[in-house]
């Protein structure tokens, strides 16, 4: 027990496995690089049991594709990215791979190992620490204008469901309105996941931080310039120089493979971006986050009344301008099933970039031929939702233990 360990990154899992370490005796310094940067400063918000899946993949390779040629889609590909991720061992061609492959239900079942503890240990993390979350324990709820895209989403996710043990609920049309009044007539049916919990990612991250300070965790808002490994043990170049630290963890987000490759490492995570636009405050007041599922448009509310519209899946470099036609799209999309986003200002866009691996499943365990350097990256979507549950698996990683997902999770798989 106890020794030092340095984190990279300060999103939710950083966060996280900080938290669980302290607790087991650790002294730990995060450099969290700029929290406002980070995909979990911008991320929807909700702590989702229906997270398992990702859509494209539901949608097959061959509607997958015809939706990224599609201008007006909530998935898109820049050319400088795609021209780059090509080839034969490409980030792209490993998408496709594992798309055409059918591995979709041995991934959920993964993931679901993870998500059913998440939420608990959230909820223990927030009231424990006092949190200023924002919290909302009312479920949420995924509506639907289509109604092929309804029929066809409610009988896969009650199948799914039934399998891999989270709850939902499918309502018709005025069901949905009964329970969330700002619903148009638009709405032909919907899904109610009676134990999601929603968070205010933007207040959470920074109270987390604060948080994890007054227990006396270093969080530096800072950035790790490179990584390197000498006979064996990595080090880390920070603004104090060469740190080298009994334990190094690389949780860095969408810039975990440019700090990893400082060490001549490749771990295929790149930036799956989501944009972000905040209005100005409402007095009108949704329940519950909404799932505009024709289009993947989120929308929870602050308790300040503010809207928080969240969508795309954009695979582009982090570092590329946005593309600010998109965020007055997402209202555009939602407005028929939430009339009530009609003529309210944008007060904050943002761009962010969550990090994907080819698979869809996290990259957590220790480098191979390193005495001390270890990742958790790559959660995409579901940063925020299985955060919690990565943190405990990282702790017990860190301690000596194995537990039976992360042989599933092991950045091995890529080499």
């Amino acid at each position: 027990m106890g020794g030092e360990v340095l984190i990279v990154g300060g999103g939710f899992v950083g966060l996280h496995s900080a938290y669980r370490l302290h607790e087991l005796g650790y002294r730990v310094r995060v450099y969290a690089g700029d929290l406002s940067r980070a995909a979990s400063w911008g991320n929807a918000g909700i702590i989702h049991q229906g997270s398992i899946t990702a859509v494209p993949e539901v949608m097959g390779l061959l509607k997958l594709i015809r939706l990224t040629l599609r201008r007006d889609s909530y998935v898109s590909i820049r050319p400088s990215f795609a021209l780059r991720e090509i080839g034969p061992k490409g980030w792209l061609t490993r998408y496709v791979s594992e798309v055409r492959s059918g591995r979709i239900a041995v991934k959920a079942r993964v993931l679901q190992r993870l998500l059913l503890e998440s939420r608990s240990l959230w909820l223990d993390v927030i009231r424990r620490e006092g949190i200023d979350a924002e919290l909302n324990e009312s479920g949420s709820i995924e509506v639907f204008a289509s109604r092929e895209n309804f029929e066809h989403e409610s009988e896969f996710r009650s199948r799914e469901s039934r399998e891999l043990g989270y709850r939902v609920r499918v309502l018709d049309g005025d069901e949905c309105r009964e329970m969330e009044p700002l619903l148009s007539e638009h709405v032909v049916g919907g899904l109610y996941y009676p134990d999601d919990l929603w968070i205010n990612p933007q207040r959470t991250v920074y109270s987390f931080a604060d948080a994890l300070r007054r227990r006396g965790v270093e969080v530096i808002e800072g950035f790790v310039d490179s990584v390197g490994i000498e006979d064996g043990r990595a080090y880390a170049l920070t603004r104090n120089g060469r740190e080298r630290p009994e334990v190094l963890l690389v949780c860095a987000g969408a810039w975990t493979r440019k700090v990893l490759r400082s060490a001549g490492l490749d771990v295929p995570v790149v930036a799956g971006r989501g944009y972000l636009a905040v209005t100005e405050p409402s007095e009108r007041r949704l329940a519950r986050p909404v799932i505009c599922a024709d289009q993947r448009v989120i929308v929870g509310q602050t308790r300040a009344g503010e809207f928080r519209l969240s969508s795309y899946f954009e695979l582009a470099s982090p570092e590329a301008p946005p593309d600010n036609a998109k965020f007055e799209r997402m209202r555009r999309w939602a407005l028929p099933v939430l009339p009530v986003l009609k003529g309210l200002g944008f007060r904050i866009t943002w761009v962010g970039s969550r990090p994907c691996t080819p698979d869809g499943l996290p990259v957590v365990g220790k480098i191979r031929g390193t005495e001390n350097l270890y990742v958790a990256a790559g959660h995409c979507r579901l940063g925020a939702t299985l955060s919690a549950a990565t943190g405990k698996i990282v702790a017990e990683m860190i301690e000596g233990k194995e537990p039976e997902v992360l042989r599933d999770l092991s950045p091995e798989r890529f080499a």
